[in-house]
């Protein structure tokens, strides 16, 4: 399959931090010492919990995109969470992981290198399911 490029990724990404704030704002008694830190543990603990259980995140899914493991393999627990704490990592340098994508002949973020992961474009008609 295609391996999905950095404004398809970036457009999900943005999907995924309005479904969670969203999230934040209907369920207020989420905090974990401070607004920004509890919006990105929940952000961290909603993409890992679906890349586990559906390989896609909800934003992922309106943009077809996929999240699959290099070796061919299920996304695993231990997957999910390296990837999701491997986000803060991309993040917390500029968002320098991020941009990575644009550079990387094989499309992969940092994190997708720390968890050997790639996000794939799922053809139409294909099940994301």
């Amino acid at each position: 399959m295609e391996r999905a490029g950095f404004w398809i990724r970036m457009t999900a990404l943005m999907l995924d931090v309005i479904i969670v704030a969203i999230a934040c704002a209907i369920l207020p008694f989420i905090d974990f010492d401070g607004p920004h830190k509890g919006f990105l543990m929940l952000l961290a603990g909603y993409a890992a919990l679906m890349w586990k259980l559906k390989g896609s995140t909800i934003g992922g899914f309106i943009c077809r995109l996929q999240v699959v493991r290099l070796d061919g393999r299920a996304i695993d627990w231990p997957t999910a969470v390296a990837r999701a704490l491997g986000c803060f990592l991309s993040l917390v340098v500029a968002g320098l992981g991020f941009l990575w994508i644009v550079f990387d002949a094989d499309r992969q973020s940092w994190h997708d290198k720390i968890a050997g992961t790639v996000v794939v474009r799922v053809p139409k008609g294909a099940s994301l399911v």
